[in-house]
């Protein structure tokens, strides 16, 4: 069975609209909440398996406003039944690990386990870099430059520290750039009685958990957003973790090195892997009622992307595209499955840009073609 989740983009700032500072309106951002809200209820109703957003701070211009992806996930949890809710991705450099870890695993339990997470190493710089600046680090390209390297080493220790807390009641890690615990002394007469293992005769505090842990065993399963390192794939490989691409058809020969080089690393690791848990494919959501609304929304959303993200400081070529007819987007998801063997797809879609009733027009378009298929 295919999964189709939905990638939220949101807006606070439609099309044509040149508004200063949309980003700070509260009025604009109770707007757009009644929005998503709608949209995700209807797509659930469609046969969508799931909702998430990216991670982006101070979009004060009112793009990408996707402050705290948990909040939404919770949001969105609340008024759905069944629609699973994550990340694409969380940043795991410029924040606390043990916090995220704790998290992650509270909204796991107040969704009844419909959580997904996903991790990246973050593509702002103006925000990563504000929250990162403790930390040395920035937003960084995969190009084995020294604050590259430095950004990944602290992106896979904060990953051991995640995923050791998620599977372990206490742990103790001394990394590279967090002790967990550091030293410290920790006198508790509730410690002394029930996790007394956690100190030792001289009082030092030596282990930490985080409460909860997560509902899921033994914990959400992960993706990360995926460009084109091949470390990147190994990494996720060995760790378990699906890649989600957004590259574009033309582009896509490159899937079977990813899925082979994926496979292999997680052999290397004892773990049993195929295309199904390499990758996920992913594209953005421009298909219509018809070819003139289809061609609208497409010129439309290329306008916003090469303003907005075929730009500095991303410079981030448009990837695949959903688009034509029904048939051609049934014809396309069909190819790809046959082809690699995957079975789960992300939207890229828009909320706050297009009018709502074209946006969901979009999902009703896209879960006709594919969704039950």
């Amino acid at each position: 069975m295919m999964r189709f989740n939905i990638l939220v983009v949101p807006y606070m700032l439609s099309r044509g609209e040149r508004v200063h500072l949309a980003g700070s309106d509260p009025g604009r951002f109770q707007q757009l909440m009644h929005r998503i809200r709608g949209q995700m209820q209807f797509a659930e109703q469609l046969g969508y398996s799931g909702f998430c957003m990216t991670e982006q701070h101070m979009q004060i211009e009112g793009i990408e406003t996707t402050t705290n992806p948990l909040f939404w996930d919770l949001f969105v949890a609340q008024h759905t039944r069944t629609m699973r809710v994550g990340q694409l991705g969380m940043n795991l450099t410029a924040v606390n690990p043990v916090q995220l870890a704790e998290n992650i695993a509270m909204l796991d339990h107040l969704t009844g386990g419909r959580v997904f997470a996903g991790f990246s190493r973050g593509n702002t710089p103006r925000w990563v870099g504000t929250f990162g600046q403790h930390l040395g680090i920035t937003s960084t390209e995969s190009d084995r430059s020294a604050s590259d390297q430095r950004n990944r080493a602290i992106f896979y220790e904060n990953w051991r520290i995640v995923k050791t807390l998620w599977t372990q009641p206490s742990v103790s890690i001394q990394g590279e750039f967090w002790k967990i615990p550091p030293d410290m002394e920790w006198q508790f007469a509730p410690t002394a009685d029930f996790a007394a293992h956690t100190v030792d005769q001289n009082n030092r505090l030596r282990q930490i958990g985080i409460v909860p842990r997560p509902l899921q065993r033994p914990h959400p399963p992960v993706y990360a957003p995926f460009s084109y390192s091949m470390e990147t794939v190994r990494f996720w490989g060995r760790e378990g973790g699906k890649l989600v691409s957004f590259v574009s058809a033309e582009k896509e020969h490159f899937t079977p090195i990813l899925i082979e080089n994926y496979v292999k690393a997680a052999e290397s690791a004892g773990r049993r892997a195929s295309a199904r848990d390499a990758v996920a494919i992913g594209g953005h959501l421009v298909l219509g009622r018809n070819s003139s609304e289809s061609a609208d929304i497409k010129r439309g959303f290329l306008e916003l992307f090469n303003y907005a993200y075929n730009a500095p400081p991303y410079n981030v070529p448009v990837g695949r595209m959903w688009e034509g007819s029904r048939q051609q987007v049934a014809d396309e998801v069909g190819r790809l499955r046959e082809t690699y063997g995957v079975d789960e797809f992300f939207l890229w879609h828009h909320v706050g840009f297009f009018p709502d009733e074209v946006e969901m027009a979009m999902l009703a378009e896209f879960a006709a073609a594919v969704i039950g298929a």
